[in-house]
């Protein structure tokens, strides 16, 4: 299956943090083949004007291209260094001294994720380690005066229990204590950002017969879903998974926290069986989430409307 090799990311959502903006980025992926060079991306992502892009790691070459931009750059340690960075303050202090300090601030390094959907995709022994190993490269940050940098690592939709009605929304039992509730502790005393992925495509195609295309492509006109504790009227799938988070954090006494669209989009193709993976929905779905999450004035989703909520 492929996805739309740009994906879009936002800021969407945030409360009292003085950051709220809704601009579009460009995840910039490296797995593939003739790949243009660091220095031709620029020019891409500039040509989409997006202003902010995501990398999966610290690669040198990319971070010394978006130099004297205007592009923000999310970068990431990867999921496999987590665990070592998380015993180990001197080689949190070495990595950023390394991959950090050099190109601070001409790169314009706003986010650090410490790791990618670990929860989803690494071996469980990592997991209680995510959160001590985003304390030590905070640490290590503040100890350049890094102050701006906000550090935070990106979750999958599938860290929550299986998806119902938007107030039902919970982190999964065996994750929600050891693990989340101590990361949107961090997130909420450092002012950071809960980053995750939302896919509606994939919580469509698990159930076709009940959820309507148009309503996972932002299409329905006539399509809603009345919440029936808030009462809060949903017109698309994505305005949905996204609450269904804000409940989940609500739930564990942290309804505040902003939330940052780490990752969204459409597969533009599949296997011959797999429903719904076309260019066209792949297009109709990118051209209507970005069209939602650029409005002015913010429009935000029921449980967080506009950006002050």
């Amino acid at each position: 299956m492929g996805l739309l090799p740009l994906f879009f990311l936002f800021l969407l959502l945030t409360i009292s943090s003085g950051e709220s903006s809704n601009s579009v980025g460009v995840n910039y992926g490296q797995l593939g083949n003739n790949l243009p060079s660091p220095k031709q991306s620029v020019k891409l992502v500039q040509s989409l004007g997006a202003t902010r892009i995501k990398i999966y790691d610290a690669n040198p070459d990319i971070l010394d291209a978006f130099k004297d931009t205007n592009v923000e750059v999310t970068m990431m340690v990867p999921n496999e260094l987590i665990i070592n960075i998380s015993n180990s303050q001197k080689l949190a202090d070495s990595w950023v001294q390394s991959n950090v300090v050099p190109f601070y601030s001409k790169t314009k390094i706003r986010y650090l994720l410490v790791g990618n959907e670990v929860i989803s995709s690494s071996p469980k022994e990592i997991w209680p380690r995510i959160v001590p190993a985003m304390r030590k490269i905070q640490n290590s940050l503040k100890a350049h005066r890094l102050n701006r940098i906000k550090v935070s690592t990106s979750m999958a939709i599938d860290v929550l229990e299986p998806l119902s009605r938007p107030s039902n929304g919970s982190f999964r039992s065996d994750i929600a204590d050891p693990i989340v509730k101590p990361l949107l502790q961090f997130l909420s005393r450092t002012k950071s950002f809960y980053f995750f992925d939302v896919y509606p495509y994939f919580a469509w195609v698990a159930d076709p017969k009940n959820i309507n295309l148009d309503y996972a492509l932002f299409e329905s006109r006539n399509i809603k879903y009345t919440d029936p504790v808030t009462k809060l009227n949903y017109t698309n799938l994505f305005d949905q998974m996204v609450d269904s988070v804000v409940f989940a954090m609500k739930r564990l006494g942290y309804p505040d926290i902003g939330i940052f669209i780490a990752e969204t989009g459409w597969p533009n193709g599949g296997d011959i069986d797999q429903i719904g993976a076309n260019i066209y929905n792949a297009a109709t779905y990118n051209r209507n989430v970005v069209k939602k999450l650029t409005a002015k004035p913010t429009i935000g989703t029921p449980a967080r409307p506009g950006s002050g909520n």
